[in-house]
């Protein structure tokens, strides 16, 4: 786990509980406890959490999160590469020759894009970091425009989201940031970002979550979706408590 991802952690952990020990952190996250206290220095730093002795108290929740809810996407490319590229060797197969799909932006699916070299199909998407490394001989790339975020080198907002609706996808593969086995909400970094997914599913026939087991963790300030609302949940593992969720894929 990348280390803004651990600070993302901490701060979803105080939004649960109002305090919480070094101890109990070294132990979920699997760190020593002078990572901990750094991490929970550098929070302090910036104004995220007050420290107390042993731990750390939290604050304003709502005011937090946005800083910490992405990391920049190169960033992120070799973190939990294995159990992605087995999420997307298992997505791969619902792709069929003459499909339109939609290839949401991040680093799972775009490991998803080794399988589409050989298909004769068409590929929407917003993220220039997917086009940069996709190659279809016998298919066609749209590339959809709007305001540009360098961070996720992606297109977003109100001009995304009106091309978008000129499509009819056969199948949409999304990512995304966070997932709340609980509440069955799946959540995205941004605003922005969760209503791009939202609009691409509503104008998807098949909608397909790609995640691996990390963002079980995580959160995110925008709820773009239900688990329910996913065709099938491709995922590398699942808690074995939480498979009454009839739709979930788990790839090795």
């Amino acid at each position: 786990m990348l280390a803004k991802e651990r600070l993302l952690y901490i701060l979803k952990r105080l939004h649960d509980q109002p305090s919480i020990s070094v101890t109990d952190l070294c132990k979920e996250l699997g760190v020593s406890k002078s990572t901990i206290q750094r991490d929970l220095k550098v929070l302090e730093q910036d104004g995220k959490v007050d420290r107390a002795r042993g731990g750390a108290i939290q604050k304003n929740f709502d005011e937090t999160m946005s800083d910490f809810t992405e990391v920049p996407v190169l960033d992120k490319l070799g973190v939990n590469i294995k159990e992605k590229q087995a999420v997307c060797r298992e997505a791969a197969q619902m792709i069929n020759d003459g499909d339109l799909i939609f290839l949401d932006s991040g680093t799972t699916p775009v490991q998803l894009l080794p399988y589409l070299q050989n298909k004769r199909i068409k590929v929407v998407t917003n993220s220039f970091f997917l086009l940069s490394r996709m190659s279809i001989p016998n298919g066609s790339i749209y590339m959809l425009g709007g305001a540009y975020n360098p961070k996720y080198e992606t297109c977003y907002g109100p001009s995304t989201i009106e091309q978008i609706k000129e499509f009819r996808f056969d199948k949409v593969f999304i990512g995304a940031n966070g997932v709340d086995l609980d509440l069955g909400e799946v959540y995205a970094s941004e605003f922005e970002v969760g209503a791009l997914k939202k609009a691409v599913m509503e104008r998807g026939k098949h909608s397909y979550l790609l995640v691996d087991h990390s963002k079980f963790s995580l959160t995110g300030i925008s709820t773009f979706g239900y688990l329910d609302q996913f065709e099938k949940i491709f995922v590398d593992e699942f808690p074995a408590d939480k498979k009454n969720h009839k739709n979930i894929v788990i790839s090795k």
